[in-house]
């Protein structure tokens, strides 16, 4: 990917790593090292992103699966609880009528 179009991708990121700041501010100098800096900091940045969303996505799932679980528990439980007032309904009704 060319120089401009990674540009593109990284500053539609909010940054404050000083060490990608500094490496972006001395792009302006257009040399070659200063792009090599700037890919091997923007490398560093975004792997350490992209390990620290993947956990919180893997967090953020699991807690999930514990709500469904919990949820899907809960309505069996109330379906157990809603039988057995349906009946008892029933029975107190066939012995208002006795």
């Amino acid at each position: 990917m060319n120089l401009s179009e990674l540009l593109a991708l990284v500053d539609e990121f909010r940054i404050t790593d000083k060490r990608l700041l500094r490496a972006r501010a001395a792009l302006e100098r257009n040399n070659e090292a200063a792009e090599r800096v700037f890919r091997k900091e923007a490398q560093r940045y975004f792997e350490l992103l992209a390990r620290e969303a993947q956990e919180h996505v893997a967090e953020v799932d699991r807690r999930l699966d514990d709500t469904y679980q919990r949820q899907f528990n809960l309505t069996a439980e109330r379906a157990v609880a809603q039988r057995r007032l349906d009946g008892a309904r029933d029975v107190l009704r066939a012995l208002d009528r006795a």
